[in-house]
Parts: structure tokens; C-alpha cells; sequence
């Protein structure tokens, strides 16, 4: 009986590269983009990797336990179920993550502030669903590629950023690029210590930071502050809601 490829790791063997793919979708789009890709990727793995999940991000974060609030010790865990990581996500709201996508986000987040390199030796790779519509368009994408890259993840390839807002051709397009591109690096998976491909900023790289472990429980004068652009238009808020409470 031949070992699984987790086993023959552990027995110092080579196996097929692991992929662990996870998502986070509200509208359901994201999940659709996602079997769509994987679909076409196990057609043509060719014993050279395989998908082992496709899950939820609440559904990892559930795995490494802490409801949300899991530890780097924790966050290595994912290194020991796969070699990438594959993330799917759309926003919700105001910039927020899917319901689904939720704990996971405030792990990643958690664990980049605190400068954890958990995450090194995984390679990931990251496609975003949005609206441009909405000001807050990508913005759990970019974080998430982000915060996986400041944890020590490897960006494999550049991500892409799908606009559903516009019915325009070149947007399947881009799908296609990302899904062929992620397909070639997983049949030629370069080491996890080539530097990534390229910065988490590309290609765009606008994004509203999340404010706090739990965003519900961040308030000034009982409104509760989500996200801040940045630090100085943060402070200048802080300031005026710190003035009222003199006047």
C-alpha cells in the first residue's frame, strides 16, 4: 500500500504538490470561480499535484482552532496539510470579508501584525471577485495576498482582480490568465524560497486596512470604525471624536 503524500513526506519521499483551495463568497460567485478552475486543473494535474480541499476560510479557521483567534503554532498547520494555498474571495459590504471568509481574515490579519512567519515554505496564489461600484472594490483580495505574503507565504503568481460590475470580454480574459498561470507553476512548482513573483500591491493596490481583531468591538463615541485609508485620516478622526468629549 503506497503512502499518502502527507506520509511519504514525513518519510522524506517526494509526492505530488499539495493544493488546499479556499474560498469566500457571499453571493456565491467566488465558489463558482473556484470549481471552475479546479475542475480544469485536476483534468490536467497529471500525478504532478493535487487538490486536496476545497473549503471555506471559516472552515480552516475552524481547523486551526481558536475561533479566529489562533496562534502562529496554530497557523503552521497549514503548512503541514499543503504545499500552496489557494485563495478565492469576494468582499461584502464595506470592504468586508464574505461571511464565510470571516475568521480566516481576522487570523491572517492577527498573525501579519504580530509578524509571524508561519506561513513559510506555502506558495499562494490569490483571484478577487468585486464590484467596482463599490469604493471598497478588491479590498479582502489585496488583503488577503497581503497578509499571506507578510506571514511567509511565497506569491506564486500575480493575482487577478475580476470586476463583475462590467460585462467586458477582457475580464474572462484575465480569469483565464490567472487559471493558466496558476496551472503552470503547479506542474513546475519553483522552491518556496525564490522570491515571489511579484509584490502583493500588483496589480492595484488600494486598500482600506481593517481596524482590530474584532471590527464589531473598535468604536469612537459608540460608532463602530471599520477601516481607516490611513493612519493620518485615522488620527485626524480620533482627534475630532477626542475634542467633542471636551466641548
Amino acid at each position: 500500500m503506497s503512502e499518502t503524500p502527507t506520509q511519504a513526506r514525513a518519510l522524506g519521499k517526494d509526492g505530488p504538490t499539495r493544493v488546499l483551495c479556499v474560498y469566500g463568497s457571499e453571493s456565491g460567485n467566488a465558489k463558482r470561480g473556484l470549481d471552475r478552475v479546479v475542475k480544469k486543473w485536476k483534468a490536467a494535474a497529471n500525478g504532478t499535484f493535487e487538490i486536496v480541499d476545497v473549503i471555506t476560510g471559516n472552515a480552516l479557521a475552524k481547523r486551526l482552532g481558536g475561533g479566529g483567534q489562533a496562534s502562529a503554532k496554530n497557523l503552521e498547520y497549514i503548512a503541514q496539510m499543503c504545499d500552496v494555498l489557494i485563495l478565492v474571495t469576494s468582499s461584502y459590504g464595506s470592504g468586508d470579508p464574505p461571511s464565510n471568509m470571516r475568521e480566516l481574515t481576522g487570523v491572517l490579519m492577527h498573525e501579519a501584525s504580530m509578524k509571524s512567519d508561519a506561513l513559510t515554505g506555502v506558495q499562494h496564489a490569490v483571484l478577487g471577485f468585486g464590484s467596482s461600484t463599490y469604493t471598497t472594490f478588491q479590498n479582502i483580495p489585496r488583503l488577503s495576498d497581503k497578509f499571506l505574503g507578510e506571514c511567509g507565504s511565497r506569491r506564486m503568481v500575480i493575482r487577478a482582480e475580476i470586476d463583475e460590475h462590467d460585462e467586458n470580454p477582457g475580464e474572462e480574459a484575465e480569469y483565464h490568465r490567472w487559471s493558466t498561470d496558476v496551472l503552470r507553476a503547479l506542474q513546475a512548482l519553483p522552491a518556496a524560497s525564490t522570491p515571489p513573483v511579484c509584490e502583493w500591491s500588483k496589480p492595484e493596490g488600494k486598500i482600506a486596512e481593517l481596524e482590530g481583531e474584532d471590527e464589531d468591538e473598535a468604536t469612537i463615541l459608540g460608532i463602530p470604525v471599520v477601516y481607516a485609508y490611513s493612519s493620518a485620516a485615522f488620527a485626524v478622526f480620533a482627534s475630532a471624536a477626542w475634542y467633542l468629549q471636551l466641548v
